[in-house]
């Protein structure tokens, strides 16, 4: 009985194909229960000759067909296999001798999984400096899975080393006859959503044989950007982990990012900058910065129209504010003025920005789709009463939505904090007024009961805070709380565990930064609006989602970085820098070299 069926498929790589093979004859599984089936995929080369002339002491099915594809040779394979299990293989990968046997081992001991084995790189011949560090680049990925550094998703499924139960690919409908790239990590995520989990098996070693250069490279990191596209159009819940990630980029990479998408510019006109750096890790470095910027070149042509890029590449900022003054009550960090606060909003309408309800934020990232362009979120904490008198008028005057976060203990009382004891002794909202807010149209999120730090109480004592709280708003207003905001903002692993238990949807910190798509929901970015800002600081809060002495303080970083580059090229020496830096008094020019030799 056929235990293993490896399918292999091949278009005009005969050699290749041959070694492949040759691999297979070397294997320390019994090759009595294993088939090779070989899909010749229109080639013109002599490879349906070479097959025919060859001996082997397995079972070896060739199948031609006209050229369709390789996802559809790869198909026809698995049609044709009489295994239980597929495993399939690229045509120019040299197995090791346990390959067969790890893999057939794996599926019978999990009971049916995908298993993906590792893969090395080998260059035949001079190889480009690109091309070297994309195996460089492909060696550290393994190394983190060997290593147990990261865990294997569905993004990790080559295709090139995968076995599977041969029913669960033809369940799945096979590979997507219309992808050219990625359709491996495509069919991973349907696999998945039909409970099959993946393992790694590292001794299932393969090592590809790579042929292809820096233009071919350029071309495939294009096209994984362009098919991640289209799997986020088939299977939106991937946008997150294919298309999340462009604010999680360094600030300066990004900003270079945009301005060379803007201006169109081909990676092949930058390529050849690293040919020149001397180097390695600078070399590297600039090809990571290449790999990366092909990747989200091939995103941005493969998207229907500007505002869908701008969309998915921007963020959400969550405004904070605690509470607001009367004319004559002088601001602080957490009293903002209403004369203030209705500045703010006035600049929001002209601006035309978009103000939703976090609630409705919290809707599109369930619903894996992308918020509207140039959204801002208000969040108003703790509920004191003047959130009725002051903040409450304003927003009903640009019908802006809010949501407040309430201690649900201090309501109809007075707020007392150990920590933030300015705010001790203001009124806080009355039942009456939060049940009238609701009504309004103002949302309400629970800020727990007292107010503690929840990271540091006991586990019990922080369960009791967060479940009890969402109990009396939910008892008192007669409606479901679905967002939490944590007490001072403080977080940890097991807090966060506890309030997603509680059947919260949200939870906000007051971590600063916007909100993308692989931002957390129970981990959501805030930035302070503090009652002294200008509307300078406002603006650069609602645009970058930090305040502006943070920004300034990278600004200063960035600069001083560009000027050790400076001096350096220039020759001074190390021990200088930080005198030139400050503005102190250095030997002149000649006299540092040749004290630095």
């Amino acid at each position: 009985m056929v235990e293993l069926s490896v399918v292999i498929a091949t278009f005009n790589r005969a050699e290749r194909l041959g070694a492949c093979l040759g691999a297979l004859c070397e294997q320390s599984q019994p090759l009595t229960d294993v088939e090779v089936i070989v899909v010749v995929d229109g080639s013109a080369d002599g490879t349906c000759e070479m097959l025919a002339r060859l001996k082997t002491p397995y079972v070896l099915r060739v199948v031609e067909q006209q050229h369709r594809g390789q996802c559809a040779a790869l198909n026809h394979g698995a049609e044709m296999a009489e295994g239980r299990y597929c495993l399939f293989l690229d045509d120019d990968i040299i197995a090791s001798r346990q390959l067969l046997a790890e893999h057939l081992r794996t599926q019978n001991e999990k009971g049916g999984v995908v298993g993906i084995g590792q893969l090395r790189i080998t260059f035949r011949g001079r190889a480009d400096w690109f091309a070297h560090c994309f195996a460089r680049g492909w060696t550290e990925h393994y190394e983190q899975l060997n290593q147990r550094v990261r865990s294997l998703t569905y993004e990790d499924c080559y295709g090139g080393n995968m076995s599977l139960p041969r029913a669960a690919f033809m369940a799945a409908g096979g590979f997507a006859l219309d992808m050219q790239r990625c359709y491996d990590v495509e069919l991973a995520y349907r696999l998945e959503s039909q409970g099959l989990s993946f393992v790694y098996i590292e001794q299932a070693m393969g090592v590809q044989d790579e042929r292809k250069g820096l233009q071919a490279l350029i071309l495939d990191s294009e096209a994984s950007g362009k098919a991640s596209v289209e799997i986020f159009r088939r299977h939106p819940s991937t946008l997150p982990q294919l298309l999340g990630s462009f604010n999680s980029i360094r600030p300066r990479d990004r900003l270079l990012y945009r301005l060379f998408l803007m201006l169109n510019i081909p990676a092949r006109l930058l390529v050849h900058f690293g040919s020149v750096l001397r180097k390695p890790s600078w070399r590297y470095g600039w090809y990571c910065f290449l790999h990366r910027y092909c990747y989200w070149r091939g995103v941005r042509r493969a998207l229907p129209d500007r505002d869908t890029w701008r969309r998915l590449t921007s963020g959400t900022p969550i405004l904070m504010y605690h509470a607001f003054g009367s004319s004559t009550e002088r601001e602080s960090r957490f009293v903002i003025s209403g004369h203030r606060f209705a500045g703010q909003m006035a600049w929001l309408r002209r601006l035309r920005y978009r103000v939703i309800s976090l609630e409705e934020y919290l809707r599109y990232r369930r619903e894996h789709s992308l918020p509207p362009r140039r959204s801002v979120i208000i969040t108003i904490d703790d509920g004191y009463a003047d959130n009725w008198a002051v903040a409450y008028p304003i927003l009903g005057r640009y019908r802006f939505p809010a949501t407040i976060f309430v201690v649900s203990d201090q309501i109809g009382s007075t707020y007392y904090s150990h920590v933030h004891s300015e705010l001790n002794g203001r009124p806080m909202l009355s039942w009456s007024k939060v049940e009238a807010l609701t009504r309004a149209g103002i949302h309400v999120g629970a800020h727990t009961r007292t107010h503690p730090d929840l990271t540091k109480i006991p586990l019990e004592s922080a369960q009791d805070e967060i479940e009890g709280s969402k109990l009396d708003l939910e008892r008192q207003l007669k409606m479901p709380i679905q967002i939490f905001s944590y007490p001072f903002g403080e977080i940890n692993a097991q807090v966060q565990n506890l309030v997603e238990a509680a059947g919260f949807f949200g939870s906000c910190t007051v971590r600063a930064g916007l909100n993308t798509a692989i931002t957390p929901l129970h981990a959501l970015r805030r930035v302070e609006i503090h009652g002294t800002d200008s509307l300078l600081d406002f603006c650069v809060a609602v645009h970058f989602g930090h305040r502006r002495q943070y920004l300034v303080k990278r600004l200063m970083s960035w600069a001083t970085r560009l000027c050790r580059i400076q001096l350096r090229i220039r020759g001074v020496s190390l021990n200088n820098e930080k005198r030139i830096l400050l503005g102190k008094n250095v030997p002149q020019e000649s006299e540092t070299l040749g004290k630095g030799e």
